[in-house]
């Protein structure tokens, strides 16, 4: 478990603020007429940010779809513990392609954005992740609804369900969240339409692998490049990735708000 001395102290005050973003957001959804999620408000999954990631020189954001298999548990705090003990579940770490992929891109673009080969084994990022020697980045989904399913693919009816909640109230939670940390990049995974509920966008290119905009979350703005869902069948590392990823970044000049 993340617990607050784990973090800096000047990070504590967001940590305070995307507390009370959360209590906001589950008690929306606690009394919306939608009974797949307000009698799934008690179990939603909450995320946010690792130590030391307003320290890092950029702040990557990652954004998936949905948690698996942890509902009413803190995404994160299951996360962190799995990188540092390298164990995915019942995989290794280096093996979890989802995970190890974040780990790698993420040190990547920290590190000057060196070949892949010479990226250290997502362990080896695992053991120091979320430390002032290590790196540390930004997750969250755009469903808080656990999917509990043995089948491994995604419930779009649960995270259509969770993300219509989020953004069709008074409140857009979704942009708020992105506002609350910040990120120089948001790094997204075919999230399609819903990439709306991000923020005002601002296409700046397409390509076969990635595609980028200028995001604005509630006034701050960041270089969001949309990919396939990190845990894609068939896909390279490097050319469906992290190259598209680096060649994207790199287009942008360094442009985006710090």
């Amino acid at each position: 478990m993340i617990t607050r001395e784990l973090y800096p102290i000047e990070e504590l005050p967001v940590l305070d603020q995307l507390e009370a973003l959360f209590h906001d957001w589950r008690e929306c959804c606690a009394n919306l007429p939608d009974t797949l999620v307000s009698a799934q408000s008690e179990n939603m999954v909450f995320d946010g940010f690792y130590p030391y990631y307003f320290r890092q020189s950029i702040r990557i954001l990652f954004v998936g779809r949905e948690a698996r298999g942890i509902e009413g548990c803190n995404y994160l705090d299951v996360l962190f513990h799995a990188y540092r003990e390298a164990k995915i579940g019942n995989r290794h770490l280096n093996f979890d392609a989802f995970h190890s992929r974040k780990l790698h891109i993420a040190w990547g673009l920290l590190n000057g954005m060196p070949d892949w080969e010479t990226i250290p084994w997502a362990s080896e990022i695992g053991k120091s992740f979320g430390s002032e020697a290590g790196i540390s980045f930004a997750f969250m989904n755009i469903s808080k609804l656990s999917n509990e399913k043995d089948q491994w693919v995604s419930d779009w009816e649960m995270i259509k369900a969770s993300h219509d909640a989020a953004t069709t109230v008074a409140r857009n939670f979704i942009t708020e969240e992105v506002a609350l940390l910040k990120p120089t990049i948001v790094i997204t995974m075919n999230l399609g339409d819903r990439l709306k509920s991000l923020g005002n966008m601002e296409l700046i290119e397409r390509t076969p692998n990635v595609t980028s905009y200028w995001l604005d979350s509630d006034g701050h703005r960041s270089l969001m490049l949309d990919c396939y869902h990190f845990s894609a069948p068939g896909k390279s590392h490097v050319a469906s990735y992290y190259a598209p990823i680096c060649k994207a970044v790199s287009s942008a000049h360094g442009t985006c708000s710090p």
